[in-house]
């Protein structure tokens, strides 16, 4: 059970106490919001110059929001994994966790829920901007539970991500820029791909192709981050 998890409880006690977590929402909110203006403005603007209200400007607020927020979440998901484990690396705390009882999976487990509890309070801070879609409709239930669960596997991949370039890495700077490197290569490729099928027949599989080796690269980059754990602690007790 995470509740039990020593990393878990410790991680939600700072994040409690630490003022990161009410800036990073105000902050994204913030700027979702100036995108959702921004939008409106424009659409009012061109109606009084045409006399028509384009009824596709709507779902671009939908569209401004969902991006904006994917961005911020490759923006943020690996510096946040990243700079956790390499904080507790380089003040000497891993190695004091590796001589406790926890074993590595516990410790590995312990900081992706923790990671993956900030990133999903963030999502639901901003549920507000993307329900407003269901005032004018235009995008289905169907494409936004694509939208949520492509969130939710992204959230994982990019926490597990994190956790085995600073495992891998020698120091924060290093784990960081594999991190961005490999994540925006990735996706890129991913986002080049789908965008290419977008009106093709083939674009549900696609999709559900990437979702499945995203899962299976958190998978590869969990274990990665468990077996560099093992390996330090053993080199310890030699």
């Amino acid at each position: 059970h995470m509740n039990e998890n020593p990393i878990w409880t410790k991680d939600n006690m700072l994040s409690d106490r630490s003022l990161f977590m009410p800036m990073l929402i105000s902050f994204t909110n913030l700027v979702l919001l100036i995108l959702f203006i921004a939008n409106l403005y424009y659409i009012s603007l061109n109606g009084l110059q045409t006399g028509e209200i384009r009824y596709a400007g709507f779902l671009q607020i939908y569209y401004l929001v969902a991006a904006g927020l994917f961005l911020f979440l490759l923006l943020l998901a690996p510096a946040i994994t990243v700079s956790s484990l390499s904080t507790e690396e380089e003040e000497h705390m891993l190695e004091l966790l590796l001589e406790t009882d926890l074993d590595s999976r516990s410790i590995i487990f312990g900081k992706l829920f923790s990671e993956l509890s900030t990133l999903g309070t963030l999502l639901l801070s901003t549920l507000p901007f993307l329900a407003t879609v269901f005032i004018y409709g235009g995008v289905s239930n169907y494409y936004l539970c694509l939208y949520f669960l492509g969130y939710g596997i992204s959230c994982v991949f990019l926490s597990s991500l994190g956790i085995a370039c600073s495992g891998l890495a020698k120091n924060s700077v290093y784990a960081t820029i594999f991190a961005y490197g490999i994540s925006f290569l990735l996706y890129g490729l991913l986002f080049y791909g789908l965008f290419s099928l977008q009106k093709n027949s083939y674009f549900i599989y696609a999709t559900i192709l990437s979702f499945i080796l995203l899962g299976l690269l958190s998978l590869l980059c969990l274990t990665i981050g468990r077996k560099t754990l093992d390996k330090r602690y053993n080199g310890r007790n030699l």
